[in-house]
């Protein structure tokens, strides 16, 4: 695998539901979603997962997963608009230019933006292939280059509860 990427896409853990007074950009992780969270990261790392770094979505769910993944994994998460609800895969990907030396890079974020970036990395296409992600689900995608020229390879596909019993 010399010379090739890895982009670990991940959706934010579970998340508390939507209620009065709580802006959607303040839901945080429940205390299930936590808990996976932390065990998905050290299946993770048992799986032989390295990042150069975690980049997360704005909104509060998405940087409580990523700070916990990061914890396990220890490495810096970095703040990344891009990942933003609603946010153009193909100027996700652009964006990603200044980490264009890393070798691999984990973004977290939200569905249905994760699954079409997946179908973007795959196959050009953002709505070619449905890939729903659940709450914690990661996808590993090979890519030649960051930022990345499609296709890429789906290396796995595994959701936080396969994850967290790794990590078990």
């Amino acid at each position: 695998m010399e010379g090739r990427k890895l982009l670990y896409l991940i959706r934010h853990a579970q998340a508390e539901r939507a209620r009065a007074g709580v802006g959607d950009a303040d839901r945080t992780l429940t205390r299930e979603g936590r808990e996976d969270t932390v065990l998905a990261a050290r299946g993770l790392k048992r799986l032989g997962v390295k990042l150069d770094v975690v980049l997360t979505s704005p909104l509060r769910r998405a940087q409580e997963t990523a700070r916990l993944l990061a914890l396990g994994l220890q490495v810096d998460v970095v703040r990344h608009d891009a990942l933003a609800p609603g946010s153009p895969p193909d100027e996700l990907l652009l964006s990603l230019a200044e980490f264009s030396n890393a070798a691999s890079l984990a973004l977290v974020g939200h569905e249905p933006d994760m699954g079409r970036l997946a179908s973007v990395l795959l196959v050009g296409d953002p709505l070619r292939i449905e890939m729903p992600f659940k709450p914690g689900q990661v996808a590993a995608v090979e890519v030649g280059a960051i930022p990345p020229r499609c296709p890429g390879l789906l290396r796995w596909f595994a959701t936080q509860q396969q994850l967290s019993f790794i990590g078990s």
